[in-house]
């Protein structure tokens, strides 16, 4: 699932709303954000606890403050509730929100992003096309071009989005962040790995985003390139220091292909065990990558890769489905 940037973007776009009088209270729903935001990251989890407590506190009193700062806390908590697949609840939170006619923006950038990630691609269309009256025509136009090359127009929707990078350079950080991973994704579909990882800037691989680090990893492991894989991870760090999940099976995958003996795929098993363990609903796409393709084992590989799929139908969601279903024959 490709959302990270999405996120950063549409969370950007809350907080720069936030001015005068609200500044005071609204830090509370800028740390609370922040939480969210951090526990994301594999290393920080626990983060999220933290911010359940923190919401926990704070609902019922959510009331009794100005709505741009309800909203600001409702948009947060749609954010944390996507990251933990509880898709429906994080789009009534979402409707929260416009209730407070607030923040319109970001609300439809993330009901967008939802519809995507389940290829509601109705319902994306629909949230793109609300963004008109609230965002800059670039934002619209790269929200609808995204869908289209879902939709089967992946390239003429490409070659679109490239005219529109062109055009509109000077576009916040945040933005073109964002459009440079659609570029990126939908020529990467195309089967144009080289142009893929110009816009995701591979030369520059450490300073990029996860998404687009694990992105490059693909592209390299696809096109016969393991040894750059094991080449950008180094010798393999300590047990607190190893690199999130969808990096770690990864990496052991260029290691297996490689015919190496490191410590990539031991550490990698060691994990996945832990993971398969616990049932753990976060990480099933990186569960079924490591059965279809580091330690390979059909049943496993399908029965995760149905349970991904079950809360994420993207791209590369259904190419994992479909990998493992072979390897299940």
């Amino acid at each position: 699932m490709s959302k990270s940037t999405y996120w950063r973007f549409a969370i950007g776009v809350m907080f720069s709303v936030v001015c005068g009088s609200a500044a005071a209270t609204a830090v509370k729903a800028e740390h609370y954000a922040e939480l969210v935001i951090q526990g994301k990251q594999a290393a920080q989890h626990q983060l999220h606890e933290d911010a359940e407590i923190l919401w926990q506190l704070m609902a019922p009193r959510l009331a009794s403050l100005p709505a741009i700062e309800q909203a600001q806390w409702w948009l947060a908590q749609a954010d944390l509730l996507q990251f933990e697949h509880r898709f429906a609840e994080a789009l009534t939170a979402l409707e929260q929100v416009l209730a407070l006619q607030q923040l319109h923006e970001p609300v439809y950038l993330m009901q967008a992003r939802i519809a995507l990630t389940r290829d509601d691609l109705t319902r994306a269309t629909q949230a793109c096309r609300a963004l008109t009256g609230y965002s800059q025509i670039d934002v619209v136009a790269t929200c609808l071009l995204e869908v289209q090359g879902r939709a089967g127009q992946l390239e003429s929707s490409y070659t679109r989005l490239q005219q529109l990078h062109l055009r509109n350079s000077n576009s916040t950080e945040a933005l073109q962040q964002w459009r440079l991973q659609i570029l990126a994704e939908q020529a990467h579909l195309l089967g144009r790995y080289n142009e893929a990882l110009e816009w995701l800037d591979y030369p520059n691989y450490f300073q990029q985003p996860e998404v687009m680090q694990r992105q490059m990893l693909d592209i390299l492991l696809q096109t016969g390139r393991a040894a750059e894989v094991l080449a950008l991870s180094g010798v393999c760090p300590k047990v607190d220091a190893l690199p999130s999940d969808s990096l770690l099976v990864r990496v052991a995958y260029a290691e297996a292909q490689l015919g190496e003996q490191q410590c990539w795929r031991e550490v990698t098993a060691q994990r996945m065990y832990l993971r398969e363990l616990r049932a753990d609903a976060l990480h099933t796409a990186d569960i079924a990558y490591y059965f279809s393709y580091v330690a390979p084992d059909g049943e496993k590989a399908r029965y995760w890769a149905k349970q991904n799929m079950a809360v994420a139908q993207e791209p590369f969601d259904k190419q994992l489905l479909a990998a493992a279903q072979e390897l299940a024959l």
